[in-house]
């Protein structure tokens, strides 16, 4: 009895549709190391954007920051989406995995040397120039993972990736358990700085991007993106080197030539006509509802989880310090307001880099609930429209009794709950890889990151000019938003559609 794989091997003549081409290679150490290099990767991004909240939480008396300065400087990561566009474009003009090794690299290099700023300026210059390049590789592993994997695995392999984005909180609050405390005061007077624990924290979490840019020396580039760029004949070596890797043999792969689905463009184009020509059909019919559709849902899923949870640790441990006190029954803007107005320009202010023992527990629970429910939800791949609109429900629900509850314990869990939208991300990243074609796609994935980024650099700074006066009113507002987004998943596809 032949099996579905069986059938579809033909004759030496045969043309194969791309997905067959990929099927035909097999699931194996390949797939496995692709897997794993995508999971660093999108672990380091995070961990270079979110992780750098707990740097700015332990370095606010070293630098002197304020809960201006900390705004401003918590957003610097979200600036990278400055140069969201020329990444997406040159994704997919140059590679999948050349844009990769370009900005994990150039990544890894800027973020080590934030950890020797003298001061919160030019830290924030440096984080702005790195994320600028680091920022990119979360959106470009989406389509690079996506194209190199089988129809069979492809959405559980996003949800596993994503599900590792979201373990970086895990892996921050981890790290910060064991080097925030270390009692570290190195003078360095040719920078003019003490180097103490917070300093090696923020290089420690610069290295997974390091790593991620040797793992993806041993991959090679989206065979569908060859393809399509009209190179066949190399997507076709690749495609073998893949089915011998994952254990076949070369001369045993049966596919000699691949199904054209998509015009390559083989003219030589201006770099201004070829940025128009893969950008303006994105926004015409039929693709541009769509387009409308999911940048709104993107931004939804990204913005409610970045900008609360880049405030999670220095908000967190305003709350915990209000109770430190005594008190037991007071709510959490009322626990964050009476806190966050210490002046820390004072002449006879006190540099303690401690941190909230409580705050770090929270991380990690946080950490450790998200990766388990966003686990949860890779095996409900089939089920995506459902998820998302979870998620909204959950998080809306959570932004409404943050303001209500006064029971500190309960009070931490609704505002926690609000950055459950990271698992919906998953789902509205598998429409992107779905519904454009490979021409687009890396493109329109980056351009819609951008604006998730280019709205939350703004959010974060947003909050932190109006929490203090109007902290309540804030949550408030977010879940009206939040139950905005639930209208519009309604709208997309059905699940059971295929």
């Amino acid at each position: 009895m032949t099996t579905d794989l069986e059938r579809k091997v033909k004759s030496s003549d045969t043309i194969y549709s791309y997905d067959e081409a990929v099927d035909l290679t097999g699931h194996g150490r390949y797939n496995y190391l692709l897997l794993a290099a995508c999971c660093v990767i999108s672990n380091a991004v995070a961990l270079d954007m979110f992780g750098f909240s707990l740097v700015v939480a332990a370095a606010s008396c070293d630098l002197r920051l304020g809960i201006t300065e900390t705004g401003i400087l918590a957003s610097a990561p979200f600036a990278g989406v400055l140069f969201a566009f020329p990444w997406g474009y040159f994704a997919d003009t140059q590679g999948r995995r050349r844009a990769l090794l370009l900005s994990t690299s150039v990544g890894f290099v800027f973020a080590a040397l934030s950890s020797l700023s003298p001061t919160w300026q030019i830290m924030l210059a440096l984080k702005i120039i790195g994320c600028c390049f680091s920022t990119s590789s979360f959106s470009l592993t989406m389509a690079y993972l996506g194209e190199s994997t089988g129809s069979k695995h492809r959405s559980r392999y996003l949800f596993i990736m994503i599900s590792m984005n979201i373990a970086s909180e895990i892996v921050s609050f981890g790290l910060a358990y064991f080097i925030l405390p270390l009692s570290l005061h190195w003078e360095i007077p040719w920078l003019s700085i003490t180097y103490r624990s917070w300093r090696l924290f923020t290089f420690v979490i610069a290295v997974p991007l390091g790593i991620g840019a040797l793992l993806l020396c041993w991959l090679y580039e989206s065979p569908k993106f060859l393809a399509n760029k009209g190179e066949s004949t190399i997507a076709l070596k690749v495609l073998r080197r893949i089915n011998v890797a994952n254990g076949g043999k070369d001369d045993e792969y049966p596919v000699h030539h691949l199904e054209k689905t998509e015009n390559a463009n083989s003219q030589k184009q201006t770099l201004w006509s070829s940025l128009v020509s893969q950008t303006v059909p994105l926004f015409q019919p039929p693709l541009l509802l769509r387009t409308l559709q999911l940048f709104y849902l993107i931004v939804i899923c990204c913005t409610t989880n970045n900008v609360f949870l880049m405030w999670f640790p220095t908000m967190v441990n305003l709350f915990f310090n209000s109770l430190s006190g005594g008190t037991t029954d007071v709510g959490f803007c009322e626990g964050v307001v009476q806190n966050a107005t210490n002046n820390v320009q004072a002449e006879n202010y006190t540099c303690n880099d401690a941190m909230s023992p409580n705050t770090v527990y929270s991380g990690i629970i946080l950490g450790l609930f998200f990766t388990f429910i966003n686990l949860v939800a890779s095996r409900l791949a089939s089920w995506r429209r459902l998820v998302l609109i979870g998620c909204f429900l959950v998080a809306a629900i959570s932004s409404i009794l943050v303001g209500i509850v006064t029971k500190p314990v309960w009070s931490m869990i609704y505002f926690s709950l609000i950055q459950i939208t990271c698992v919906g991300i998953g789902s509205v990243a598998t429409y992107f890889v779905d519904m454009y074609p490979t021409t687009y796609r890396g493109l329109v994935t980056s351009l819609g990151m951008m604006v998730s980024r280019l709205i939350s650099f703004a959010g974060v700074n947003v909050v932190g000019a109006i929490i203090v006066d109007h902290c309540n009113l804030t949550f408030y507002c977010w879940s009206i938003v939040v139950l905005s987004g639930v209208a519009v998943a309604f709208l997309l596809p059905s699940d059971r559609k295929k």
